[in-house]
Order: C-alpha cells, then structure tokens, then sequence
C-alpha cells in the first residue's frame, strides 16, 4: 500500500477535488514475499559409474523453522538447490582377451547394460549408444539449451568406438522457459495543470504477453520508459483570481446547518476561466457551518415503579417536546419518529405458587392483665390448597401468629412454702422456704399461681431463711487460705504469697489441724509480659549481646513467637522463619521443557520429558526451602531470599512461584498431588505451609 494525496505546484497537500480530472494512482497493489519454508539439500550420493563419466544425486527437501519436512509449495521454486550433477571417475580401461574381470563403467539403474530401456539404449551388431539424464535449462526464459552424457558401449557394457555415428542420440536440445518480461506501459494521464508547466504520469510495468507482472529488476532497467513528463508549459493567464457570490439563507431553521456560495476563477477582464487557472492561489471557502434557532427535543420523565409486585406489569414516564430546558412547546414540532417510548412492559418477580394461610385466634393466656393470644399460620399448595413446608413461601410476607390481649387487672400475693430443715445437725445453721409473688385467677373453683415480679405484690415480701441452733457441737479445726498475692516481680520469675490459717468452726484460731494437711503459702510466678523483650534480631544482639545465629523469642503485635535470627555478626541481622516441613514439602518450579509444537496436547495433557519437546527456558529451575525471610514491619514474605534456598536444577524460583511454557493448547493439565513432580502452572507448591505456621 502507499500514500496517495492531491498536491499543488508548491508540493503542498490540495483538495481531492482538485485533482478529479486526473486519473488516481492506485493506492494498493498485490505483491509477492518469499515463502516462509526453507530449501534444505541432502548428501549428494555415490557417482553412478566406478569409472568414466556418471551422474550423482542427491535429496532437496523443504523444510520449516523446526526442521521438520513441509510442502514444496511453502518453499520459493525459483531458488532449489541442484539435485544432480555430472561427475568423473578414473577413465574406464581397455576390454582385452583376458579383461573378463574388468569392472562396467555403468552400474546404476540407468547406466546398467541389460536394464537400460529402449530410451536410454540404442543397438547395433552388439555396440550401443547409452544416455544419460538431461541436465537443466540454461535459461529461466526464451530461448535455452540443456545437455547429457552419451556414450558408446559394447553388450558387455565397456566402453567401445565404433557405434554408429548417423545413429548417435542428441547431447543437447533446445528448451523453453516461456518468454522473457519486457516493459509495457499505459495512455499519459490528463496534465495536473491547464498552463504554467504541469505534470503527467502513466503506468509503466514489467511484465510478460500474458500480462503476467514482475519486479521491476527482472526487466532491463536502463530501458525502462519513464513513467511522468512535464506537460502544458505555456504561461497562465495574467491577473487570474478567484471571485464570490453571495452566501444563500442557512440550510435549517434551528440546529446546525450550512451556508453555500459560488466560487469562481475570473480574469481581469471580468470574463470566467477554468478553475485550474486559479490553482495557483488560495481558494475561498464555498461552504461553512451555520447555526439556526434551539430545536425543540423530547424531554421525557423517570420511569414509575412496576405496577405490579408479581408478574408482568407495565411502567409509565411523562415524555414532553420542549424548546429548551423549561419552555413546553406543542408535540407537533418534535419529529414524531423519535419520540421516546412512554409505556413499557416491566417484568416483576414470579407471582408465588404458595401462600401463607393463618387460621383464628385462640383465646388469651391469662384471664386478667396482659397476656398474650396465638393462631396456626402454615404454607399452603395455591392451586391444591394442601399444606407444604414454610420454606415454600416468602417468609417476609408471613402473618404474625402471636399478639399481646389486655384483660381485667390481676390479684397479687404472697406465697410462701415450707421451711426445711436446718442446715446443720449441732452449732449455728440456718432453713430456708420458697417465697414468690403469685398471680390469682378468681374466675376458678381452685386458685391457679404463677410466678411473677416482687413488684406486683402487695407490703413487705415474707422472710425466706430464718436462722437455726439445734445443739453445741464438739470442737473442731480446718485450714483456711485466702487469695494469692500479686507477684514479687514486675520481669522475670518471682514470687507469691497468700495467708494460711487454722480456724475452729467458730472461726478462732486453733492448733488442732494436721500439720502435713497444710497448704502451701508462697509459689513461684512468672510475669513475662510486661518484661523488655526483644521486638526484631537488633534488638536481641543489643538486649543479650549475642553474636550467634539461631532461634530467638521475639515479641510482636503482643504475642512471642519463635524467630530464627541470621547474620547477627553484622549490624543488620535477619529475621526467617524455619519452615516446620523443611525443604522436602517446600520448593518452587518453573518447568522448562517446550513442545516442538506449542499447539498440541500430548499425553492426554500431562507433562514428560519424553515428548517431543526441548529443554531450553532460560528462566526454567527448581528451588527448596528450609527457612523464609520475613520483613517484620510488613508481615510479609520476602520471595527473593535465597539464603536457605537450594537450588538444584537450573536457575533459583523465588518462594511461592511456579510456571511452565509446556503447551498453548486448550487442553487440561494432568496434575499430581501438590509437592509431586508435576504440578499444575498455576499451583504455588507449599505456598500455605510457612503462612499456617506464622498463623499457629
């Protein structure tokens, strides 16, 4: 494709208009590029004689990118190799009487003295003439020559020197390559200017009688006609300049429209010329924009909620012609053809196929006050009217099946039981009896109570315990202990106490209790909370003054957690996590074998390294894990952190990576279990172990 543009005699872009007398060259042509297949010749083979003058052979193939064998069609035909070629050996020895033994100058298929065919054979009193194959053209077009061995050999097949001359096959012939291109070329164009010197053009190809077309090379190049000449050289009128009529009324009465205005060449004379006369001076507009009155414009309203709650119901807006934001004009000035739609079909949720059924009130739970009264409310079939589970309706449009009844006011009093008895057989105890505020139903032959609030009753509530002494009893002694203390120490590992005393059931001190009975009165306490603990591996070094990697407590966000601590010689240690499975459930992959072709799906899919495939991703590798960095003001893992890494195949995965270039067919990926050898692309192996870890 190319450029095509009209331009002016100052090389200056023009309007096309300006050039409709001329003949357009054309924009886009068909063209030929090498085909994308690759000639590959094979090793020639063994001369086709042991001696004297043979042929050797040899395989041309066509063959892609990858070296695998495709159609000859894909393959450029002007530039196959050779497939044969004339060779020489040593010169073929005289038969003699006792030559018998002598080898036949012609063993192959076409030189051989009893399997040649008549076409390569020509016979008499026992010596005949042998051909070979005809070599190629000597011209890829007109007139050429192509050649072949012939040779005069005896019935035994060595060679001999009086076969018949008048008889003896050509050694060469004419051939035909079909005519060579030569240059052909069109009618002149019109001239790009009617005076002052224009241009003229016309086409001009290599190409053969058929009208077969080719590069321009394939043609003598020097010979080539040209293609473009100046034309119409004589001078322009003087004074020549471009006049305007009058603009006409604008093309619409409101909206936007266009003004027209004739647009003509004059001399100074005042007589008209052809336009080109004024090509060379800038041509004033003979159109431009205008813009009449506000159209009125259908204004149409929001639209109204579905008319139904169920079903198919219809929504409605208000739809108006307006001359602006707020002026109502008549709908006869708006084009009725895009009126906008003020009724449409609305489609509700399902109208149900079940209803709820509530059946009558019972009567109320209390004959006086405020009580509360119940119904039956079921799901039932719409259509068989029979009950079905509730979760068949819409449980939002469920009938309340409980509400409060007010009656006349209750009678309230004091109800109280029997004592017990008392709560110890000797010394001070104490009995007991159920007191309760009760509601009276008058309405019956036998009051029926029920307990309510202490408020509802009248005076003061009845005493429930009352204390009891039934006889002195014998003394006796008990260790008594109080609460535990807080701990000696705010850091570290302290000590608490708390009191220990022997006391009579009349809480006197006493020494009647066994000694080895006694409780223990202090115990150690351990208060790490509130202690300096370290918060990162710095903060260990410079609080222990260690210089040893290893496993350190370290509190963060509130909780002390187990963190490996590496690098500690240097003023910036780092913090890992040791990954409880170790590196044997912990690795990373990016699987490195390619398809030959990218767009198979070998093996139902799964990935081996006996396909027809090659290792050869640059970013391919596998790494395992023993530990992980973490930044610990992120929280995050830090995947590049090798330092416990190893990285036994190819190049290091950072953690928590995998991938594989293996195919771009659609086809499914046979996985193993995750940590067997072949997971999945998009499987992160391992990922979670480290992250339920730091969870823990």
């Amino acid at each position: 494709m190319r450029y095509v543009s009209c331009r002016d005699e100052d090389g200056s872009v023009a309007d096309e208009s300006a050039c409709r007398t001329l003949p357009r060259p054309v924009a886009k042509e068909e063209c030929s590029v090498t085909p994308c297949g690759q000639w590959k010749a094979l090793d020639w083979s063994p001369c086709s004689v042991t001696c004297g003058q043979g042929r050797a052979t040899r395989q041309v193939v066509c063959v892609n990118y990858s070296d695998h064998v495709i159609d000859q069609s894909e393959c450029d035909p002007d530039y196959i190799p050779e497939t044969d070629q004339d060779c020489s050996t040593s010169p073929c020895p005289q038969r003699t009487p006792d030559s018998g033994l002598a080898q036949h100058p012609f063993q192959s298929e076409d030189y051989g003295p009893r399997s040649a065919g008549p076409s390569r054979t020509h016979v008499l009193v026992g010596n005949q003439w042998r051909t070979g194959p005809w070599g190629a053209c000597s011209s890829t077009c007109a007139g050429g020559s192509q050649r072949r061995v012939v040779v005069c050999q005896d019935e035994n097949g060595y060679t001999a020197n009086d076969c018949v001359e008048r008889i003896k096959p050509d050694e060469q012939r004419a051939c035909e390559s079909g005519p060579c291109p030569q240059w052909a070329y069109g009618s002149w164009g019109e001239c790009t200017k009617l005076c002052g010197g224009g241009l003229r053009t016309r086409l001009v190809v290599c190409q053969r009688p058929s009208g077969e077309r080719f590069p321009d090379l394939s043609c003598e190049i020097l010979d080539k006609p040209p293609d473009r000449e100046q034309c119409n050289t004589h001078a322009c009128p003087p004074d020549a300049a471009w006049n305007t009529g009058p603009w006409s009324s604008c093309s619409v009465s409101c909206g936007r429209g266009h003004k027209q205005r004739n647009v003509y060449c004059m001399a100074k004379d005042g007589s008209h010329l052809e336009s080109d006369y004024c090509k060379h001076l800038a041509k004033p507009n003979g159109h431009r924009k205008c813009r009449g009155g506000r159209c009125p414009k259908w204004k149409a309203g929001a639209w109204s909620q579905c008319s139904v709650s169920c079903g198919q119901g219809t929504r409605r807006r208000s739809v108006g012609c307006q001359m602006g934001a707020h002026k109502i004009a008549r709908e006869s000035e708006c084009n009725p053809y895009t009126r906008p739609e003020s009724e449409r079909v609305c489609q509700a949720p399902p109208c149900p196929l079940y209803a709820w059924r509530a059946e009558e009130w019972q009567e109320c739970t209390k004959t006086c006050g405020e009580g509360s009264r119940y119904r039956k409310v079921v799901c039932v079939d719409a259509d068989k009217g029979s009950e079905v589970h509730g979760v068949q309706c819409d449980l939002s449009q469920r009938p309340v099946d409980r509400e409060s009844c007010s009656l006349q006011p209750c009678e309230y009093v004091w109800i109280t039981g029997e004592w017990s008895e008392c709560s110890v057989t000797c010394g001070k105890g104490y009995k007991q009896r159920l007191v309760s505020c009760s509601e009276i139903y008058p309405g019956k032959e036998n009051y029926e109570y029920s307990y309510q609030t202490t408020i509802n009753c009248p005076g003061t509530q009845p005493p429930s315990v009352h204390p009891c002494y039934l006889r002195e009893c014998p003394v006796s002694a008990t260790w008594r202990v109080g609460n535990w203390g807080s701990c000696s120490v705010s850091c570290g590992v302290g000590v608490t106490h708390r009191s220990v005393h022997c006391l009579t059931n009349e809480d006197q001190p006493s020494h009647l209790c066994p000694a080895d009975l006694k409780p223990e009165e202090r115990k150690t306490c351990h208060n790490i909370y509130h202690c300096e603990l370290p918060q990162n591996c710095k903060e260990v070094k410079r609080l222990k003054g260690t210089r040893e990697d290893g496993e350190h407590f370290l509190l963060i966000k509130g909780k002390l957690l187990k963190i490996f601590c590496a690098g500690m010689q240097s003023d910036h240690p780092k913090e890992y996590i040791t990954l409880v499975h170790g590196d044997s459930e912990n690795f990373s992959e990016v699987y490195g074998h390619r398809l030959h072709n990218p767009t198979e799906c070998p093996y139902n899919g799964s990935r081996r390294d006996d396909c027809q495939c090659r290792k050869d991703y640059t970013a391919a590798g596998f790494s395992s894990f023993q530990k992980i960095r973490i930044d610990l003001t992120t929280m995050q893992i830090i995947t590049t952190d090798l330092q416990f890494a190893r990285t036994s195949d190819g190049h290091p995965v950072p953690f928590a990576t995998a991938g594989d270039c293996y195919s771009a067919a659609k086809c499914p990926q046979v996985c193993a279990g995750v940590g067997g050898p072949w997971q999945c692309p998009t499987v992160l192996p391992r990922f979670l172990a480290p992250l339920e870890v730091w969870q823990v």
